[in-house]
């Protein structure tokens, strides 16, 4: 089972080595246009710099590699970005991430936002529609408008449930990959 979890702040510098890792297909459908190493740098020193306006929910695999990453921007409006390593995608993985992200949004009222896609990215395309976000495609571009429903009871429930899952997830990664260090 894949787990999405919030990534520690102490783990952000992470961020940068998945971007980097993306093929350049993925780097194209993630960004919008080609970017360099120190584009990506940039970026992820701003991140890291201001932890509070960028969230980053993760799904990584046994080895504790991260394979997507959603992140959240909240510094004016909300705006949502997805990654997944090319050998993951197809998995359903940027649904789960968007699912997670959408979630916490609710939780924590950031309710309005945007997203910037190609219009050949008809893999985000479908990932808005089929989670209730509006698409519209204009000179070459395509935005999603992203405007989420006020939480209920249940969406607080699940935040809770989601969370306490990550914990266990995170833990049982890390004493399993240190389990099998140690001699028998």
């Amino acid at each position: 089972m894949q787990v999405v979890r919030r990534l520690m702040v102490h783990e952000y510098s992470k961020y940068s080595r998945h971007l980097k890792s993306l093929d350049s297909e993925s780097k194209l459908l993630r960004f919008g246009h080609k970017v360099s190493d120190e584009y990506i740098d940039k970026l992820c020193n701003e991140v890291e710099r201001d932890p509070l306006n960028h969230i980053l929910f993760c799904i990584e695999d046994r080895n504790l590699t991260i394979i997507a990453i959603g992140h959240i921007a909240t510094k004016g409006e909300m705006e949502l970005a997805f990654s997944v390593l090319k050998e993951h995608q197809g998995q359903g993985l940027g649904d789960k991430l968007m699912k997670r992200c959408i979630q916490y949004c609710r939780t924590h009222n950031i309710l309005r936002g945007a997203m910037v896609c190609l219009a050949s990215n008809d893999a985000i395309k479908h990932l808005c529609i089929k989670n209730g976000i509006r698409i519209r495609s204009e000179y070459g571009e395509t935005m999603a408008e992203i405007e989420l429903p006020q939480p209920q009871v249940s969406t607080y429930v699940k935040e809770q449930f989601d969370v306490n899952l990550e914990i266990l997830d995170y833990f049982s990664k890390r004493f399993i990959k240190l389990d099998n260090r140690l001699p028998q």
